[in-house]
């Protein structure tokens, strides 16, 4: 074999044995995380710092997954998706490396993935084909010579939504002027007016550089054939030589040219500008090679912005200079960054900013941080992580090859960031002899690598810009000669019928898949005890193996609140933790919560049963160790029964927060916020939803902010207390506990002893829920994109078949991929189709309203003449039965049963419909076109997007709103 063993080491805190090899020939280096987990997983990462801001090392990473020399067809990374029971499939850019993950529970599905993704990598079509940069990257389109000239690509639009948000911007104001004159200065996804200038040729070239077994770090995880994964390897890097010219992460900091960064950023045209200003510190703070560092400034985090009452986050807060706070470590590379970002402020109180922030830290070193509070950020560290290893949800094995590559793309140790116990062991040493007042002191108050950004709030500066950027295209195309434009014609037909032409039969073939018979539809009954109290009342309990960790959740039924009611529920939910109880004040609760428990919270929600009934609920939930569960039950109790809730400024906090993360959500997800404001139109349990966490709950966060600061408290803090005094009524408390099935009777007993002395009255009668008003809605943002959504929810229109479900794998991964994010330039398309029947349509970072929106509508005579042979429509069957078997941690286990008990669904019933995929047939699917037809006539529609595109296409439109 031509892989040597270098290293064996010991990984005693993720219970593996780590390997380290050497490919003899090109040096490549392979981590092996030996474990008898089968959630197999690979990762292939590069290192690839930036020299500009035309995002190549992004474009490129895209691209490479656009087929191969063994793998042609244009896309077989979506061919994967289709026919393969992967646990995770994707690829990532960072500031200086970029990543090819894998995952699967099957063997032969692993090595499948393996041989797609190195074949990929090493040896792209996109070197000989530029029709690939100009999909995935940008190109110069123009269909007929009367039309505007525009710029389209995967990427270019992906970065217009992703750069969007004032948040996004403040990072990388502060990377690009913190780390000026090194590769971090970058924007590494690409800035989209700077997109445009790249060039073929350089993306070969960079290509060439750094593309090599020589740059890569492979980091293979869990129970392998370990001769064929190796032999697999060897068959890669065995075509190469050794790169001698190697790429060194590593660099010398220049002198900071300017400290103190001024810049704007967009609102929508006419939106109030004040006190939406963001302000920012920053500190160049630490190396790779600072390990103890690296985990004492994360739990620094915790300790200075972990809650509200951390020291610094409440400093900022009380003062009352901006609406909201966050702060903390961030490893971007080799060099790690530590910020404080004030958000909603003036850039006028920056000077008040600042005093607050070294005012409090100079505080801090000079009494001393208070011993709890250290302690519990520890635990709260430490929690996290043991809660990491027990993780089955997201494979491990990429997790941990994520936390690796923070050490070994820097030439350190490929295990110190999972060597937990060693360093968080040393840390509890340190902290008693000052070690966190010393590192604020040597990290932050005497740290001269350091910046302050003022970015202000300009309301119409996307819209200048577009249209700055349309009248230069607009120039530039009116200089052309008539064969330049005719050549850009050309161009662009050229690429639309690569893009609509089918890939050969023969090149599909080639793809390794799983065969239909591989497939089983045996499934997994998970455990659940119910044990009835009374009436109304239950227990249930998931019996599962926890590692010691018990998880509790109380569930208030509160079918008897009227709709108005549920927004105060989310409020009151969210007031949870935050505020001073009978027993401790806030500081104190949260530090004993920190201390004691892995977090108690409480959320609003709602089941919607097989017959559509809505069942909904309160729920306080909380998990220990079991060592720490009378805690627990105190603690809970505490927060509920005990918390003070007049204190207004508290609550505007809470209101404050509520907002900022809507408004961050708004340019993460809203393509989600867009489809359940949809749904919420026909389903009065979506309508709830919307209730406490879509766009009405954002208005009335707004709303009852100007009320408090119109000083109109009394009227909430009474509204609150009425919600209390009803929602703590012992007979609508129903229990659910996660863990040892030999705890079970305890944990009830103990739960019960604190629930019963509440009072015990008898519950109203249940409010019928209304639906949401039906209308087509659009809401403007300051994004250059949209999100454009489509509903349905009918069962007699739309009733759920086994065979609906890889017909919206088939929508997902041809129709949709290919005509808005291929064709269309949007980063991403999908379709949700779920057992209560609700089908939703929505795009992500779509440069279209209308020509997406026909799209949905071209979906029936997409049905009615689908073509695909019956290797291709299995495979499609293979890959939606991935999604009903992917691995469950303990705790998401418990929670499945839970969940399909309440709204009345069986794992027989799971069974069936697995039955049904895999019966499912071509010819059943042609027949369902009718069924779409009149589910797409009996849609809601809503758009969140740019304001000039929703006004182009407002006939589409009953209401178009502000949001954002």
């Amino acid at each position: 074999m031509p892989f040597k063993l270098l290293e064996e080491i010991m990984m005693d805190d993720i219970q593996s044995k780590g390997k380290l090899y050497e490919h003899t020939e090109t040096g490549a280096k392979v981590f092996y995380i030996d474990n008898e987990d089968t959630n197999r997983s690979f990762t292939i990462g590069f290192k690839t710092p930036p020299y500009c801001d035309n995002g190549i090392t992004h474009i490129i990473e895209h691209s490479v997954l656009n087929g191969s020399q063994k793998f042609p067809s244009k896309e077989p990374f979506v061919e994967l998706l289709k026919g393969s029971l992967a646990t995770f499939v994707n690829a990532s850019t960072y500031p200086d490396k970029t990543i090819y993950p894998v995952a699967s529970t099957n063997q032969q599905d692993y090595l499948n993935l393996m041989e797609v993704y190195l074949d990929a990598v090493f040896h792209p079509l996109m070197l000989e084909n530029p029709q690939i940069l100009a999909q995935e990257g940008w190109h110069y389109h123009l269909e007929n010579s009367e039309d505007d000239l525009i710029y389209k690509g995967v990427v270019f639009n992906e970065m217009k939504g992703a750069m969007a948000s004032p948040e996004a911007q403040m990072d990388d104001l502060i990377t690009r002027n913190l780390f000026k004159g090194t590769p971090y200065q970058w924007n590494y996804g690409g800035e989209p007016n700077a997109i445009p200038s790249l060039t073929h040729e350089e993306f070969v070239e960079y290509y060439q550089a750094h593309y090599h077994p020589s740059n890569s770090l492979t980091v293979i995880y869990g129970k392998i054939d370990f001769e064929s994964t190796f032999n697999l390897l060897s068959e890669y890097f065995d075509q190469f030589d050794r790169q001698e010219n190697r790429i060194d992460l590593s660099i010398t900091m220049p002198e900071l040219e300017n400290k103190v960064i001024q810049e704007t950023y967009s609102l929508t045209e006419g939106d109030e500008a004040k006190n939406k200003d963001f302000m920012a510190l920053a500190w160049d703070v630490a190396r790779p090679e600072e390990v103890l560092d690296g985990f004492g400034l994360s739990i620094l985090s915790e300790i200075l912005f972990g809650t509200t009452q951390s020291p610094l986050r409440k400093a900022l807060l009380d003062a009352e200079i901006g609406g909201d706070v966050e702060g903390g470590f961030d490893e971007i590379g080799y060099p790690r960054v530590f910020g404080i970002m004030l958000k909603y402020s003036s850039v006028d109180r920056m000077e008040e900013f600042k005093t607050i922030v070294y005012s409090t830290l100079k505080a801090l070193v000079a009494e001393g941080i208070d011993k709890d509070l250290i302690q519990a950020s520890m635990n709260k560290v430490i929690f996290r992580l043991k809660e990491l290893v027990l993780s089955q949800s997201s494979p491990r094995g990429i997790i941990y090859a994520t936390e690796i590559y923070n050490s070994w793309m820097y030439n350190g140790k490929p295990t110190s960031p999972l060597e937990f116990s060693k360093y968080l062991g040393k840390l509890q040493q340190l902290a008693s002899q000052g070690y966190f007042e010393t590192l604020i002191q040597e990290k932050l108050l005497n740290n001269q690598q350091k910046i302050e950004i003022l970015l202000s709030a300009e309301p119409g500066k996307n819209d200048r810009l577009e249209a700055d950027k349309m009248a230069k295209l607009q120039e530039y195309k009116a200089s052309l000669a008539e064969h330049e434009i005719e050549s850009l014609i050309q161009t662009t037909k050229a690429l639309i019928e690569r893009q609509e032409s089918p890939d050969a039969p023969e090149d599909l073939e080639k793809i390794p898949v799983l065969r239909k018979e591989d497939l089983t539809v045996e499934t997994e009954e998970i455990p659940l005890t119910i044990e009835t109290i009374n009436a109304e009342r239950k227990f249930y309990h998931a019996p599962q193996f926890t590692s010691g960790i018990d998880y509790l959740r109380l569930y208030f039924d509160v079918s008897d609140f009227a709709i108005e009611d549920y927004p105060w529920l989310k409020l009151f939910a969210s007031l949870l933790t935050k505020l001073d109880t009978n027993n401790y004040s806030a500081g104190e609760l949260r530090t004993q919560i920190d201390l004691h428990t892995g977090g108690i919270g409480g959320s609003v929600m709602a089941f919607i049963t097989k017959e559509d009934q809505v069942k909904p609920y309160f729920i306080l939930g909380g998990k220990a160790l079991e060592t720490s569960f009378d805690r627990l039950i105190e603690l809970m109790d505490n927060v509920i029964t005990q918390s003070i809730l007049d204190n207004q400024a508290e609550v505007l906090k809470v209101i404050q927060k509520g907002i900022a993360t809507f408004d961050q959500a708004i340019s993460d997800s809203a393509h989600a916020i867009a489809a359940n404001r949809a749904l919420s139109q026909l389903s009065a349990g979506v309508n709830m939803a919307e209730q406490v966490s879509g766009i009405d709950y954002y208005e009335f966060l707004k709303a009852h902010r100007e009320e408090i600061q119109a000083q109109h408290f009394a009227t909430i803090l009474d509204k609150l207390e009425q919600i209390r005094e009803k929602l703590l009524n012992q007979t609508r408390i129903s229990i659910l506990y996660i863990g040892a099935e030999e705890r079970g009777q305890f944990v009830k007993e103990s739960v019960l002893a604190q629930i019963n002395k509440l009072d015990e009255q008898p519950l109203g009668e249940p409010v019928d829920y209304p639906t949401a008003l039906r209308q087509n809605e659009a809401f403007v943002t300051s994004q250059d994109v949209n999100y454009v959504a489509q509903a349905c929810f009918d069962k007699s229109i739309l009733p759920y078949k086994g065979e609906d479900e890889v017909l919206a794998t088939i929508l997902r991964y041809d129709y949709l991929w290919n005509n808005i994010r291929v064709m269309g330039g949007a980063y991403g398309a999908t379709y949700s189709y779920k057992s209560d029947s609700s089908a939703v349509l929505a795009s992500y970072r779509d440069p279209n309203i209308q020509e997406t929106l026909e799209i949905y509508q071209g979906i029936p005579d997409f049905i009615q003449n689908l073509t695909i042979s019956q290797d291709s429509f299995d495979k499609n069957i293979i890959g939606t039965m991935n999604r009903f078997d992917r691995p469950l941690s303990a705790f998401d286990k418990g929670m499945k049963s839970f969940n399909k008990y309440m709204a009345g669904y069986t794992f027989e019933e799971e069974q069936a419909t697995k039955q049904e995929i895999l019966n499912s047939d071509i010819a059943t699917i042609q027949q369902k076109a009718k069924q779409y037809q009149t589910a797409l006539e009996n849609s809601a529609t809503v758009v969140i997007g740019n304001k000039a595109q929703i006004e182009k296409d407002k006939a589409h439109f009953d209401v178009i709103k502000e949001l954002f």
